[in-house]
Parts: C-alpha cells; sequence; structure tokens
C-alpha cells in the first residue's frame, strides 16, 4: 500500500468526552467524518523546555491518531501544541492541527 505525505493544516472536530478525540476534519475543502480511532501516540520534543522550566513536558509536543474514516481510508494525523504559563500557575495550550499522511 503507498503511502502519501500530505503534510497541511487541518481543521478537526474533537468529540466532547473527558479525553477528546478527533470526530472530523476537514481537509482541502472536504469534511472527513471519522469512524474509527485506529491507534493514538505521543513524541515529546526535548531542549526546548519553556524558559525557566526544565521539565521535558513543557516542551512542543505532538499526539498522533491513525484515523479510518467513514469512507475507508486510513489517515495520520497530528496536534502540536506548547503549554505555556500564564499569569502564575494557569496553563494556557496553544496547538495546531496537521495531516501527515494517507496510508
Amino acid at each position: 500500500m503507498p503511502v502519501e505525505f500530505i503534510g497541511k493544516p487541518i481543521e478537526v472536530k474533537l468529540s466532547k468526552d473527558a479525553a477528546p478525540v478527533p470526530v472530523a476534519f476537514r481537509l482541502g475543502g472536504k469534511e472527513y467524518k471519522v469512524a474509527d480511532v485506529l491507534q493514538r501516540w505521543e513524541e515529546h520534543a526535548s531542549g526546548q523546555a519553556i524558559r525557566g522550566h526544565d521539565d521535558w513536558r513543557s516542551g512542543p509536543q505532538r499526539i498522533y491518531y491513525r484515523l479510518r474514516t467513514s469512507e475507508g481510508e486510513v489517515y495520520e494525523v497530528y496536534v502540536e501544541w506548547l503549554a505555556t504559563r500564564r499569569q502564575g500557575r494557569r496553563r494556557q495550550e496553544k496547538s495546531k492541527w496537521f495531516a501527515y499522511r494517507k496510508l
């Protein structure tokens, strides 16, 4: 099965669960409904922690999802986020979603 690299930003709709997962995404003007989340994994970057914080968890992170659409296609998408500190202990997350590849 050939793998098609995509590498483009996407819009994602998330479930309303306690741990939200993608339920749909928009790529190239088309909306894809997610039928199944096949796999989920994380990658953590090191060496880019927030100034004054040596914790690896404060660096950029990616959470990948392998998704089967309602049409039977399989895509890998990821969210890249950076946890930042604002006003003492409050945390704010900046995130961007990308379509990584079509399997």
